[in-house]
């Protein structure tokens, strides 16, 4: 059966069963492994649980099909379930309620649960409906393993099975070797060995704090830190909506077409599909943004280590690639998004402590607010091999234009989720299969993702044919860029609306008078300021860090980069030459200077 790509999107909460399963049996699965043990949790571990307490996302489930093979039978299910919880420490790990803490059991038992179906129905669908039931209860980790499993039964026969790990332990790579690793014993008794014990969670975790691994951390936080200092705060500004949050979307690009093109692309290249899909994305981005910097969280798995081949824990995490799309043609921009994730997949997010803190100083110095605005995740290379073409294709790339005309773009129904606007990869091959998903579907509309979506397609299938001028991007795809009216300014990296800081202002000292211009500054760019009068705040430090309180969730506004605080408002407060005139009590930028690099202590400017 294996993990169909499509069947990572979820079904809608309120949909009803496609097939009734009535509970028959609860199989128990009794375990004992090498070690227990207690240690500090591992970097993804830790970055997992504290995604999970905060978002509460679909994701907190990793769920799949479990294939079942010929002749399989439910003694079988039970003893391939056994050697997986005995190998892999994950499967039998709790975290105690401080977060910081794994603890490996060594022996104790776990259910298989048991299902008969109403009626005859696909697998697919039977997977489908065992994994909604898996799904049903939260997994408390500090009593519960981690891992449930399913099967469905005819005159006591297995018909299918299904499996929902908590995201806390595996994620998509390692789910996808526990498939693998079911199937091959459930197929043959001679293969259910433990066998040597591999690189475990307790192994990973002491590597991480090793000296290497400490050093590792540091240039990471460097890494994420020049970013931070330039990246821009909201790579999709558009207005806040209209009528309050819409509600979250997805929208699904299925074309035969651009999968055609990506070998071509690749031969060319050099280059993974993969990285001619975000190359793609970047490009089409930079053409509706206006940006030239492109910075995009992604996740990656980090599985160079010959060690973490086989490993089966939540090694990915967030990754911060940066795409300058400054050259001339998409080959280069290509290869140029190759070597951004090489980077960005050396240097992963810290701890969720060492991320906060670093996002706050970032913050307090730039004056916006750190968010998953826009992000990139690549889950095809889990479901199948990325298929790197060295050398020429003997396809015809024009295949490619005429098959566009089988294209279809899907919305379908989402879960919560925070980002603004998330481009999902499932699938390259035979179908290219990417998904735009929202958090807002007033801000981005199903329409908008479409066009997204038809652009990425339009892209690759011209780059089949031969290399693309980058100043042909609004010809070739379509897009133009995203409309900016008198509202608008680029300050720094980031596009801001004047009216949304204003409004930033006026509620975050709703005591004073005050107004936010765009004062040229020395070079001729935008520097928001801020002319104050009465009310609260006595310094510019504390306007700043009241304007900080109330910036998340403006997307679209930054705080002002100095602060003047007046005796008396003027008559016209919209007059900028009036409070340039007033008498001035206190003025400047209001950020916090830190003294020395990483010691955590800071002094205030004025």
């Amino acid at each position: 059966m294996g993990i169909r790509p499509i069947d990572l999107v979820p079904p809608p909460d309120d949909a009803p069963p496609a097939v009734k399963l009535t509970p028959v049996d609860r199989l128990p699965v009794r375990f004992t492994g090498d070690r227990d043990g207690t240690g500090p949790t591992t970097l993804g571990q830790a970055n997992m649980l504290n995604w999970i307490a905060k978002e509460k996302p679909y994701g907190r489930f990793a769920a799949g099909p479990l294939e079942l093979p010929p002749g399989a039978t439910l003694t079988d299910v039970v003893a391939a379930v056994e050697v997986l919880l005995a190998r892999h420490e994950a499967l039998r790990t709790l975290f105690p309620a401080d977060g910081r803490t794994q603890r490996v059991l060594r022996s104790g038992e776990l259910a298989v649960d048991v299902f008969t179906a109403d009626e005859e129905a696909d697998p697919q669908v039977l997977v489908n409906e065992l994994i909604r039931i898996l799904r049903g209860e939260e997994f408390d980790l500090t009593v519960m393993l981690p891992v449930r499993v399913a099967v469905t039964v005819a005159e006591g026969v297995p018909t299918a099975a299904a499996v929902v790990y908590s995201h806390v332990v595996v994620d998509l790579p390692s789910m996808v070797m526990l498939g693998r690793q079911f199937t091959e014993l459930a197929a043959d008794p001679a293969r259910r060995q433990v066998g040597p014990r591999g690189h475990q969670p307790l192994d990973q975790a002491a590597a991480e704090r090793s000296d290497r691994g400490r050093r590792r951390a540091e240039e990471a936080l460097r890494y994420w830190e020049r970013l931070f200092a330039t990246m821009p705060q909201n790579l999709y500004a558009v207005p806040p909506a209209p009528d309050g949050p819409g509600g979250s979307s997805s929208s699904w690009l299925w074309s035969r077409a651009a999968a055609l093109a990506l070998p071509h692309i690749a031969a060319r290249t050099g280059a993974s599909t993969s990285m001619a899909v975000l190359a793609a994305v970047c490009a089409v981005l930079s053409q509706r943004t206006g940006h030239r910097l492109i910075v995009m969280p992604t996740l990656c798995s980090n599985r160079y280590e010959r060690r973490l081949r086989d490993f089966v824990g939540p090694l990915a995490t967030d990754s911060l690639v940066s795409v300058e799309v400054t050259c001339d043609g998409f080959d280069d921009l290509v290869r140029r998004a190759g070597t951004a994730v090489l980077r960005a997949n050396r240097y992963p997010a810290g701890s969720p402590e060492q991320m906060k803190r670093l996002e706050a100083r970032v913050n307090d110095e730039r004056g916006t607010h750190y968010a998953r605005h826009c992000t990139f995740n690549d889950s095809s290379a889990a479901v199948g091999p990325d298929h790197q073409q060295a050398g020429p294709t003997e396809a015809d790339p024009t295949e490619a234009r005429r098959a566009m005309a089988e294209t279809t773009v899907v919305p379908r129904p989402w879960g919560e989720i925070l980002a603004l606007l998330a481009f999902r990869l499932l699938e390259k091959q035979g179908q290219l299969i990417l998904g735009v998903l929202t958090a807002d579907r007033h801000r981005i509309t199903d329409a908008e993702s479409e066009l997204l979506l038809m652009a990425v397609e339009r892209l690759l299938v011209e780059a089949a044919v031969g290399d693309v001028a980058l100043d042909r991007l609004g010809e070739v795809t379509g897009l133009r860029p995203l409309p900016r009216g008198a509202d608008w300014r680029l300050v720094g990296s980031s596009w801001v609306q004047l009216s949304e800081v204003q409004r930033l202002l006026d509620d975050a000292l709703p005591g004073s008078a005050g107004r936010v211009f765009a004062v040229p500054d020395e070079r001729g760019d935008p520097q928001l300021v801020a002319y104050l009068a009465g009310g609260r705040p006595s310094t510019p430090r504390q306007a700043h860090l009241a304007c900080l309180a109330r910036l998340p969730g403006r997307d679209t506004a930054m705080t002002p980069q100095r602060y003047v605080l007046c005796a008396r408002a003027p008559e016209d407060p919209t007059d900028l030459s009036a409070w340039q005139r007033a008498e001035v009590r206190h003025a400047g930028d209001g950020r916090a200077e830190v003294r020395q690099a990483g010691d955590g202590r800071e002094g205030a400017r004025r």
